[in-house]
C-alpha cells in the first residue's frame, strides 16, 4: 500500500513539475487580451487602432475617376484627380480631445535654415480617389465620443518637415502629386485636376490649395461614435465631390473665385460617419 501512495505522490509531483505557465496579454484594454493567460508577456499587448474607411461619392453614389458629373443644372464636367492631406485626428468626449498615441520623429528646417529633429503626433494620410482602409494609428480611448475632429492639410509646425529626409514610404515623402509646395510655403492642403465641361478638346485645370491663401483647414464632424474596449475604432471619412464643387460656376474661367468657393464647401463636403 505504501508502495502505491508513493507512486501516486511521484506521479503528482511529476505533473506540476511540467506546468509551464501559459503567458499572454493580460490588459483588457489591449485588442489581443487573453483571459487564459497566466502571466503577463512582455510586450506582446496590441492595442485598438482608428481605422479610416475613405469613401468619394458624387451624390449618394461612389465616385468613378473621370465620369462626367452635373455639378449644376445643364452642366457637367469630370474630375481628374484628387487628393487630400489628412492630419490632426482627435476624437471629443466631454469636451476634452483625444489624439492618435503614435509619435515620429521628423527632420525640419529652423528658421535659421539648419536641420533639425522634431516630435510629432504621427497622423499623417494622404488620401486619393478610390475606397481605400487606411490605418491612422493607436487610439486608447473608449466610450462616446461627441464629435471627430481632422484637418484638411498638415499643421503648421509639420510645414516644416523636410520631405526626402521622412521616412520611406511616409505620407510626408515626395508624392507623384507634387504636394509639397517649396521651403516658403511647405505642404499643400490638397489638389485636383478637372476638366470643366465635356469637350474632348478641353484642357484640365489645376487646383492647388496651399500658403498663402489655403494653409490647411479644421474640421468637426458631429457624433455620436462608439468604440468600446479592446476592439478598433472603425470609421469612414465620406467626401462628397456634390458638395466640393456646390455653387461653384466652371464656365467663368474665374479659377480664384473657384477655389474660394471650393474651400468654403469643405465643411459640408468631408465627413466622419460611424462605418
Amino acid at each position: 500500500m505504501q508502495r502505491i501512495v508513493l507512486l501516486l505522490m511521484g506521479g503528482l509531483l511529476g505533473i506540476a513539475g511540467c506546468f509551464q505557465p501559459r503567458e499572454g496579454c493580460l490588459d483588457i484594454e489591449a485588442v489581443n487580451f487573453d483571459a487564459a493567460a497566466d502571466k503577463a508577456c512582455c510586450c506582446c499587448c496590441n492595442y485598438p487602432k482608428l481605422r479610416l474607411r475613405h469613401v468619394p461619392l458624387f451624390d449618394t453614389a461612389t465616385w468613378l475617376p473621370n465620369a462626367a458629373y452635373e455639378y449644376a443644372p445643364g452642366r457637367w464636367f469630370r474630375i481628374r484627380e484628387a487628393v487630400f492631406y489628412l492630419s490632426d485626428v482627435q476624437g471629443i468626449q466631454n469636451g476634452q480631445a483625444f489624439p492618435i498615441a503614435d509619435t515620429l520623429r521628423l527632420a525640419v528646417r529652423t528658421p535659421a535654415g539648419d536641420t533639425a529633429r522634431q516630435t510629432f503626433t504621427n497622423d499623417f494620410l494622404v488620401l486619393r480617389r478610390t475606397v481605400v482602409d487606411y490605418t491612422v494609428g493607436e487610439f486608447r480611448a473608449a466610450g462616446t465620443f461627441s464629435g471627430m475632429r481632422f484637418r484638411v492639410g498638415v499643421p503648421d509646425a509639420a510645414q516644416r518637415v523636410i520631405p526626402a529626409l521622412a521616412p520611406e514610404g511616409h505620407p510626408l515623402r515626395p508624392q507623384p502629386e507634387n504636394l509639397w509646395l517649396g521651403p516658403d510655403r511647405g505642404f499643400a492642403a490638397f489638389r485636383l485636376v478637372i476638366t470643366r465641361d465635356t469637350l474632348p478638346n478641353t484642357i484640365p485645370d489645376t487646383l492647388t490649395f496651399g500658403a498663402p491663401d489655403f494653409p490647411s483647414k479644421v474640421l468637426q464632424s458631429p457624433g455620436p461614435f462608439l468604440r468600446e474596449s479592446g476592439y478598433d475604432f472603425r470609421l469612414q471619412l465620406a467626401v462628397n465631390y456634390r458638395e466640393l464643387f456646390r455653387g461653384v460656376d466652371l464656365t467663368t474661367g474665374d479659377i480664384s473665385a473657384w477655389k474660394t468657393r471650393i474651400w468654403a464647401n469643405l465643411n459640408s463636403a468631408l465627413l466622419v460617419l460611424p462605418e
